[in-house]
């Protein structure tokens, strides 16, 4: 299935360099624009909207997606320079400038060869984490610099996320979009490029690597996007680092699937990562604590538990409550609605620094 619609720019109601948010006179009454696509579009402009995903009420935040300006002459953006190209033979196609192109001037450092040395790194499914891991950040050592490597099995453009947005101008935070997601801080072709990128010349002090908001699940036990955590968590050690999965915990998810511990985390560490990783996690009593206690009895087998007292993880996520520009949710819950997933990212966070 594929709608598109024309509609009337009714008001602006965001935008930066990046991106526009309109108003708009029909479809979901508001679009989102990406600007290194499409060009920006003003005020009682007709413009041409993709609603397939709202039509069918599915994410993007309720917004449809700009894909013309009907008035707009032919775009050329030369800025910057790269001939690697993103969303491949769409017709978004666009090149980017990757750091390991040979017209980077990182190149040369990925001829050389590259071990992460016993590095933490951390691997997590849903975008909601990264606020919570750079607030953690922030309280533990404020100094720090943290990098997070966005896969392409959720959004592909990052400029969708309000919390990259909302974290991007701070110095001490930077993105790296790999495979066919687009625009981070940097781009990069794969993950173990995006890695000795983050170690070598950031210097990152946390690596976290995730997707862009938008993943999939389909109620199976393998067809959902965070299947790939495993791939990155066997990647991770083969570059000798050692993986450390931030959990996806919930006491208030309608779906037996994902309470205690998600199979999200559980059956790629389970089925699909060979690698011995460590799964930090909150110490939590009551039933919905030993239901993790059972969940763990076998994965504990295969990889290592680290157990952290709450009270501290609970000084850590206020902090990040506190402080974020943007609302923390998970799937649409606060923390007063479900505070052990907020506690597990935490948690995961203060093990590695620690």
């Amino acid at each position: 299935m594929y709608i598109e619609k024309k509609v009337l720019v009714e008001d602006i109601i965001y935008e930066d360099e990046e991106i526009q948010i309109l108003k708009t006179s029909d479809g979901a009454k508001k679009a989102l624009s990406y600007l290194t696509i499409t060009p920006r579009a003003s005020k009682n402009e007709e413009i041409i909207v993709n609603v397939t995903s709202t039509t069918l009420k599915l994410g993007t935040g309720g917004m449809d997606i700009v894909t013309s300006v009907i008035r707009s002459m032919p775009v050329t953006k030369v800025i910057p320079e790269g001939h690697i190209m993103k969303s491949r033979y769409l017709p978004s196609q666009h090149s980017v400038l990757a750091v390991e192109a040979q017209e980077s001037l990182y190149h040369d450092l990925f001829k050389e060869p590259f071990s992460l040395e016993g590095k933490k790194v951390l691997i997590g499914e849903l975008h909601s984490m990264i606020p919570i891991c750079f607030w953690a950040m922030d309280f533990l050592n404020k100094g720090g610099r943290m990098v997070v490597i966005v896969s392409d099995e959720a959004s592909i453009p990052l400029s969708l996320s309000s919390h990259i947005r909302a974290l991007k101008d701070d110095e001490r935070f930077s993105t790296i979009t790999i495979g066919q997601a687009f625009g981070g801080t940097y781009e990069a072709v794969n993950l173990p490029t995006a890695l000795q990128f983050a170690t070598k010349v950031l210097k990152a002090d946390l690596i976290f690597v995730t997707l862009g908001p938008g993943v999939v699940g389909t109620n199976t036990r393998y067809g959902y996007s965070g299947i790939v955590q495993a791939s990155w968590a066997n990647i991770i050690s083969s570059l000798e680092g050692l993986p450390v999965w931030v959990p996806r915990l919930s006491e208030s998810d309608k779906r037996e699937r994902h309470l205690g511990i998600s199979h999200h985390t559980i059956t790629p560490m389970m089925e699909f990562t060979y690698a011995k990783c460590i799964l930090p996690l909150p110490i939590i009593i009551g039933s919905i604590g030993n239901k993790i206690n059972k969940q763990i009895e076998e994965l504990q087998l295969k990889h290592t538990i680290r157990w952290l007292q709450r009270e501290p993880l609970e000084e850590l996520v206020l902090h990040g409550l506190k402080n974020s520009a943007v609302p923390i949710q998970t799937m649409g819950r606060k923390y007063e609605d479900d505070p052990i997933f907020f506690l597990g990212v935490a948690g995961a966070i203060k093990w590695v620094i620690d």
